[in-house]
């Protein structure tokens, strides 16, 4: 298991995230590019430390709205590429819900009326990502955030792509009722993973506090790059501490 730690909002700098990784024995930091001290890249290699790098979560590439999902897209690709040149090798990007409506009985989904655009905006832009992923080795992977009735479109196109796979996000898996686990696990393409825990109502819980069973992940995460996404530092130490006992 090779265990790192999100970037926190709690800090101002990369080099505090680092200092604070190797004092307790974590070998990466996720930067996530939505935090503004994340978003400069320059000589990260003068940190002699490893990373992967979580795409703005707002990104949405395969957006009903052809010129969003460019936009998107190409945002993604810049982003990506900052890391490139940093030799990070392995990058995630949510697959987002897309567009909701509230109606008087729920919400309703765009993507799931328009599931056919969905899914060929979904394919052309991970045509473009697997390329991206070739030519510099590196993996690119997607979050679940919510499962949704279309989801398993996006799984359907990402297991076609060789360079392309899946974030497992523990927590977000239990809260959403084990929906994720089941579809991404038997592609055989999970290669990095968020690990928190949840009561059920809220998530990113200091591990050991909500109600999930690590246990039965363990080996998914013996040899995985496993993200501690717990994002307050008094609450990860309690976590790396819970991990050390229990891995």
């Amino acid at each position: 298991m090779t265990f790192g730690m999100p970037s926190l909002v709690g800090f101002d700098t990369i080099q505090e995230n680092v200092d604070f990784a190797k004092e307790n024995g974590l070998e990466f930091v996720e930067l996530n590019m939505d935090l503004p001290y994340c978003q400069n890249m320059d000589n990260l290699d003068s940190y002699d430390f490893s990373f992967t790098v979580h795409v703005s979560e707002e990104i949405n590439v395969a957006d009903l709205n052809e010129n969003l999902r460019e936009a998107y897209l190409n945002e993604a690709i810049r982003q990506i590429m900052l890391g490139v040149k940093n030799h990070i090798d392995r990058y995630t990007i949510h697959i987002d819900s897309g567009v909701y409506f509230t109606l008087p009985d729920g919400k309703f989904f765009l993507n799931e009326k328009y599931s056919d655009i969905y899914k060929d905006h979904f394919d052309k832009s991970c045509e473009v990502l697997e390329k991206i992923a070739e030519e510099n080795n590196i993996m690119i992977n997607f979050e679940n955030t919510k499962i949704q009735g279309f989801t398993p479109l996006a799984v359907e196109v990402i297991k076609k792509y060789p360079h392309l796979g899946f974030t497992l996000d523990l927590g977000h898996n239990a809260k959403n009722g084990d929906k994720a686990y089941p579809l991404f696990y038997p592609t055989g393409k999970i290669r990095h993973i968020h690990m928190h825990d949840t009561d059920g109502k809220s998530d990113h819980l200091a591990i050991g506090s909500g109600n999930i069973d690590f246990s039965k992940y363990k080996d998914l995460l013996e040899n995985n790059y496993v993200v501690i996404e717990v994002k307050v530092k008094e609450e990860l130490l309690q976590s790396i501490e819970t991990i050390k006992k229990e891995f």
